[in-house]
């Protein structure tokens, strides 16, 4: 990558990180191998981390652990997960989810826009009590998942627009990421 392109990568993301900064108090920069991207939590939303995800989101007065609506955003390596495209990481995700929820389905359900103006496929995730909006944003080696978690079908539509706020504060940075040898 030449030397102005690396400039403006970094101005783009200051840019965009001061945006974010006066809409959100919780910003961030995620990054790990062949990703890093910035996300804000939407209003109303905390950002924490947790052992399994960099970026995860409950609502203002719960915590993460007890909320009965969470959101988290995950990157998926093609590579690792044998993938290629979204169709593929959709059908991946739902069969490991029906390994908890046997009757649990999958079906497009419409797009949400990122803070770059492109647009992502939604997916809905319903079935044995399972409810989730999953959206996925790929990327030349990873795929981005957002994903809206309820315990209830009204606490999912509730939360909906918050999810399609998360979604439009994604920012990514570059695939160009290396990560110290663990």
């Amino acid at each position: 990558m030449s030397g102005i392109r690396k400039i403006l990568i970094v101005l783009a993301a200051f840019v965009v990180a001061m945006r974010l900064s006066f809409a959100a108090d919780d910003a961030a920069i995620i990054d790990g191998r062949n990703y890093s991207f910035m996300i804000a939590a939407p209003p109303g939303w905390q950002l924490t981390s947790t052992r399994q995800l960099q970026a995860a989101f409950y609502p203002d007065g719960s915590t993460f652990d007890r909320s009965p609506v969470i959101m988290y955003v995950r990157s998926a390596n093609k590579d690792d997960l044998h993938v290629k495209t979204i169709e593929d990481l959709n059908r991946l995700d739902l069969l490991g989810i029906q390994e908890q929820h046997l009757k649990a389905e999958s079906k497009k359900v419409g797009s949400a826009q990122l803070s770059d103006g492109s647009e992502i496929p939604i997916y809905s995730f319903s079935g044995g009590g399972y409810f989730e909006l999953v959206g996925y944003a790929e990327q030349p080696k990873n795929i981005t998942v957002f994903v809206l978690s309820s315990e209830t079908e009204k606490d999912l539509k509730a939360s909906e627009k918050s999810f399609r706020a998360l979604v439009a504060s994604y920012l990514f940075i570059s695939e160009n990421v290396t990560t110290p040898k663990q």
